[in-house]
């Protein structure tokens, strides 16, 4: 197994957090910061797009895929959280006029950043299905059920568990 299949996963892991710099990012003019978010939105893409290359042309075994698909979601949680906790203050300001617009642009912006980071982190799990499933250790109905799993929020993280598990008892 090369080092960047085992880098990548672990990049990914901490990726969401990264983002945290833009709070403590001295700026004044604003400047600073729009560069910041231009900067992390581009190496997102890379970051997401690498990462779902390694997930489908990984070399290692499907234990190994599905270790780090579980390692990956459960290390999201606090992410998804802080985000959840985001969503519900943004519905709950928009009693405030200004708000009131701002609010959905806000909610859809951080649905769309949930949602792109869940479909990056679940392609290791995705992967995983489908070569259990073309080896004949998972029923093809149930690789599909693994595969939906990993694409609803909160039910992602249960697959991810139950595939790793499934692979160990394998």
């Amino acid at each position: 197994m090369k080092k960047s299949e085992k880098i990548l996963p672990v990049i990914l892991m901490v990726w969401p957090y990264v983002f945290s710099i833009f709070l403590f990012l001295p700026d004044k003019t604003g400047e600073a910061h729009i560069n910041f978010l231009i900067a992390y939105t581009i190496a997102t893409l890379f970051v997401y797009g690498l990462n779902i290359w390694n997930a489908f042309s990984f070399h290692g075994s499907e234990q190994q895929l599905s270790f780090y698909g579980m390692l990956i979601k459960l290390a999201h949680i606090p992410f998804y959280v802080i985000g959840f906790a985001l969503g519900a203050l943004l519905l709950l300001s928009m009693v405030v006029p200004a708000f009131l617009f701002l609010s959905p642009i806000f909610l859809v912006v951080l649905a769309a950043v949930e949602f792109f980071l869940m479909l990056a982190s679940s392609m290791y799990g995705i992967s995983a299905s489908v070569r259990m499933a073309k080896k004949g250790y998972l029923k093809k109905k149930s690789a599909v059920i693994y595969i939906v799993l990993h694409v609803i929020f909160v039910t992602d993280v249960i697959s991810a568990v139950s595939l790793y598990k499934k692979t160990k008892i394998r």
